[in-house]
């Protein structure tokens, strides 16, 4: 029995998934619900585990192709030997071929599409390795040899994937037809601008760029991609403005370590400080209810829920900002819990698209690196982001004597287009005394 393997729907607003990494090569024994790849969005990434027991016997789209959900990407058999999967199995220069082919393949039978057989030119000459799926896209649109060779990929090693290639015409603004004659490298390096007023003139092939043997140059994931795009926008969108304020978090202290130990008994995880400002930035959103919000055009968008967004780092990988929905809702115990699942399904690579969606206001805090002023960027289509500071020893004057204090800086980072200094410098000191004025007798639930 042979078992179709489809790309998943992570989410109702995804539509399609780049695969990252397969873990099993066609030919090789596999377990329902073991992990076999790796996919990401722009907004997560995620493993993806086996529909059924039996042997990869099909893998239709290699690592760097963005497919389209509930394509189907892989077959398992369940009665084949592993020897002989092994030498039937379709390889990797096969497997990356047109939907309209893949869909005729589901049989087990070979079918050649005109597309394919008129890519066969580029087999020849350049350094590159273009998949079949690339090659006839280019051969279809009439992309020459020296043209493809000089669109930038973001598969791994930099592999041109389908994706990388729509964006191309996307940007050189060709028509979305097919061509009998592939088109010349100096139709598309030419100055002269379209006889259009209305058509964008074509965009310069980007020049490749020489580096010496002192450097080694990475391509960006999916994730960086993603967020180098959306940094970017950000700091385009919105005007940013900063406000600072610290604060002592000496209650806060005391109060987490008289039921420290009793929280971590009945909740199996730490009490960090991190609820404690989300409870008081959730109390300040209540009270300033234009810093949840966000802008339109010429409207603002003031949201009737406080979706909270809390940065999490993830290594080398980067950082994704996991949603606590309707955190108004939640009392601080409901928020140090959500906190913590959703930070270990970020960690662990489980978290759905959903979980990153909806957000109205951004907590991060680089404060658990060492960090004591930050100046964060705002998180799309937000228009504020709460940053914490490390918690340290300071000295400090209290009741006109000098005392040792824990103290924290609080920034705010916020869009100058609705929120103005002194609504923003007004919601950062309620954030600073709600926290300074901890009730120390506060039952912890």
């Amino acid at each position: 029995m042979k078992t179709e393997m489809v790309m998943p729907q992570m989410g109702e607003s995804i539509a399609e998934a780049t695969i990252s990494k397969w873990l099993k090569q066609v030919g090789e024994q596999v377990k329902k619900d073991e992990i076999i790849l790796e996919i990401s969005t722009d907004k997560v990434d995620s493993e993806i585990p086996a529909p059924a027991s039996g042997v990869l016997a099909e893998v239709k789209y290699q690592a760097g192709d963005v497919v389209p959900v509930k394509q189907v990407i892989a077959v398992i058999d369940s009665e084949a030997a592993a020897g002989a999967s092994a030498g039937t199995g379709t390889s990797a220069a096969q497997s990356d071929k047109p939907e309209s082919e893949n869909s005729s393949n589901l049989n087990g039978t070979n079918s050649h599409s005109v597309e394919v057989e008129n890519a066969q030119h580029y087999d020849s000459g350049g350094d590159r390795f273009f998949s079949p799926l690339v090659k006839s896209l280019a051969a279809k649109h009439g992309v020459a040899l020296e043209e493809l060779e000089k669109i930038p990929g973001s598969g791994q090693g930099g592999r041109l994937n389908k994706q990388d290639f729509m964006n191309f015409l996307e940007r050189r603004g060709n028509p979305q037809t097919s061509v009998n004659v592939p088109a010349s490298s100096s139709e598309f390096s030419s100055s002269v601008p379209a006889p259009s007023v209305t058509r964008p003139t074509p965009q310069q092939p980007r020049q490749e760029i020489s580096y010496g043997d002192d450097v080694q140059v990475e391509v960006m994931d999916n994730m960086r991609q993603a967020i180098a795009e959306h940094m970017v926008r950000s700091k385009h969108t919105s005007p940013h403005v900063y406000s600072v304020q610290e604060v002592d978090c000496s209650k806060i202290s005391l109060y987490r370590k008289k039921h420290k130990q009793a929280f971590s008994d009945a909740e199996g995880f730490n009490l960090s400080f991190t609820p404690f400002f989300l409870e008081a930035a959730v109390q300040g959103l209540l009270k300033f209810p234009y810093i949840n919000s966000s802008v339109d055009g010429k409207k603002i968008i003031l949201k009737k829920h406080i979706n909270l967004g809390c940065a999490v780092a993830l290594g080398s990988s980067g950082l994704i900002v996991p949603v606590i929905k309707r955190a108004e809702e939640r009392n601080f115990v409901g928020i140090a819990r959500a906190l913590n699942d959703l930070a270990l399904r970020a960690r662990n690579k489980k978290l759905l698209p959903d979980d990153v969606m909806g957000g109205t206001f951004t907590v991060t805090n680089p404060g658990v690196f060492g960090t004591l002023i930050g100046t964060p960027i705002i998180n799309q289509p937000q228009v504020a982001i709460l940053c914490l500071g490390a918690i340290a020893k300071r000295p400090v004057v209290v009741n006109d004597m000098i005392g040792i204090r824990e103290m924290c800086y609080l920034t705010l980072s916020y869009d100058h287009r609705i929120v103005d200094g002194s609504l923003g410098g007004q919601y950062l000191a309620f954030v600073r005394d709600y926290i300074e004025n901890w009730d120390l007798d506060r039952p912890l639930r």
